[in-house]
């Protein structure tokens, strides 16, 4: 309900990085001329796509896998998420920061959901 009532007239993008199936309430979301991004969900199996609801509303579904994106890409995308960011002040929050050593505890930290904010893993 508060993501409706932040942009009443709908979202002229929705990033789907769940993979949880929720293309309804995706599509549901979406302004007239909307575009939903679909980002992961090569597990997932199925999802019901509300065809009916993306045609009505002008809308169109895309998909993108970061693995078919070239050097230059990747370069290009980084320099843009650093432009904006050096213009703001938002700033990711840290929860941790941990030697590499410890790499296989950050990662079951995060698997079992105990991670609020960015772990960092140091070289030293």
């Amino acid at each position: 309900d508060r993501v409706r009532a932040a942009a009443p007239d709908g979202y002229d993008v929705h990033l789907d990085t769940s993979g949880r199936g929720v293309l309804a309430d995706a599509v549901e979301s979406l302004a007239r001329g909307g575009r939903l991004v679909a980002m992961v969900g090569l597990g997932a199996g199925p999802a019901a796509l509300p065809v009916s609801r993306l045609y009505t509303r002008d809308a169109s579904i895309v998909g993108f896998a970061i693995s078919n994106a070239t050097t230059a890409d990747l370069a290009e995308a980084a320099r843009g998420v650093v432009d904006v960011l050096t213009g703001t002040q938002w700033r990711p929050r840290i929860a941790d920061r941990l030697p590499l050593s410890r790499t296989a505890e950050a990662h079951h930290r995060l698997e079992a959901g105990r991670v609020r904010g960015r772990l960092v893993l140091t070289p030293s």
